[in-house]
């Protein structure tokens, strides 16, 4: 079969085309015949540090999500069979095949597409654990998504909307994605390049600030977001794209007594990112196929072209997710 494998390079990691056996699956396991994958910016981020100049780092399997059909089924695992159609996060999705631990395993609903199923896994399970887990939302409370045209912020708006939230703003620095993240349930979206952002929230909160933020955003916006915030508000940071470091007045800090709380998979043990998964599953997978929630699929590219499906990304165009397809058997 055909994976995709992350190669530390000398000026960063460099993704090639390689065959490898097809695995089996162990006791409790199942191998998917993947038909869709979706591509994540965290890839981008992480690439300028894989560098062939640390000996530590070796090529290794990439992509985190899938959608297809099970092709083989190990010892143990119950309620799946040969031919069912599923979805799931999973460490080497970037391949014709792939294995993943039963429990992974979600249901596509018959509604939807391989390429649409494959834009919900990795976005719609980290917005769950940010909203749900990491900052308690109520009904009722307010919320902020920022960078609310991306793969994680467009899960983010529709959950917080679907979860009761009230007001949702969403957040961008490109006019013309405002009217698809209102269709998606922003009650106000506001343009954060413009001076003056954080008084649009004040005014539209009686000055009391927003509950919860979901900042996909990082550093630069700290300071604002902080402002931003009502007394005892969460910060949940997600994503950091614009940049790790960010400065922030402590006293207003201390003066609001908001929390800020960090979010990322890479110290989650195995058994902590399933129970993610399992968490958002248990939640939220039956409001798609009410319609209560959708996948957000900007564009596909064929599985051969994961370098134009990243330069695509590099030009923040995109609203949602952008997957690769792969022919064989796609729905």
């Amino acid at each position: 079969m055909k994976a995709i494998f992350l190669v530390p390079g000398p000026d960063g990691g460099i993704y090639e085309y390689r065959d490898i056996p097809t695995p089996s699956p162990k006791a409790g396991e199942v191998l998917i015949k993947v038909r869709a994958t979706a591509t994540n910016r965290g890839e981008l981020l992480a690439r300028p540090l894989i560098r062939s100049s640390n000996p530590a780092l070796h090529p290794t399997r990439a992509g985190i999500e899938f959608a297809g059909v099970i092709d083989a089924i190990g010892e143990g695992v119950a309620g799946w069979k040969v031919g069912d159609r599923a979805m799931g996060r999973a460490a080497g999705s970037y391949a014709e095949f792939t294995i993943v631990d039963s429990r992974a395993l979600m249901r596509i609903p018959d509604t939807l597409s391989d390429a649409e199923a494959a834009a919900i896994p990795n976005v719609f399970v980290t917005a769950h654990d940010a909203i749900v887990t990491a900052a308690n939302l109520k009904a009722g409370e307010s919320v902020m998504i920022t960078a609310a045209p991306s793969g994680v912020g467009t899960a983010a708006l529709q959950i917080a909307r679907h979860l009761g939230a009230n007001p949702v703003f969403a957040t961008t620095r490109s006019e013309s994605k405002s009217a698809g993240l209102t269709a998606l349930g922003a009650h106000q979206v506001i343009d954060v390049s413009k001076s003056g952002w954080v008084d649009s929230i004040l005014a539209a909160t009686a000055k009391r600030g927003v509950d919860v933020i979901i900042d996909n955003v990082g550093g630069p916006m700290l300071a604002d977001n902080l402002r931003a915030l009502a007394i005892k508000g969460r910060l949940v940071s997600v994503g950091r794209n614009a940049g790790n470091v960010g400065e922030c007045n402590l006293d207003e800090l201390a003066r609001k007594r908001v929390s800020i709380i960090g979010v990322t998979f890479r110290t989650r043990s195995p058994e902590e990112a399933l129970a993610c998964s399992q968490r958002f599953a248990a939640d939220l997978l039956g409001a798609f196929s009410t319609g209560a929630l959708k996948p957000v699929l900007d564009r596909t590219f064929p599985f051969d072209r994961i370098a134009d499906a990243h330069n695509y990304m590099m030009g923040d165009a995109q609203t949602g997710k952008i997957v690769l397809t792969i022919s064989h058997l796609a729905r």
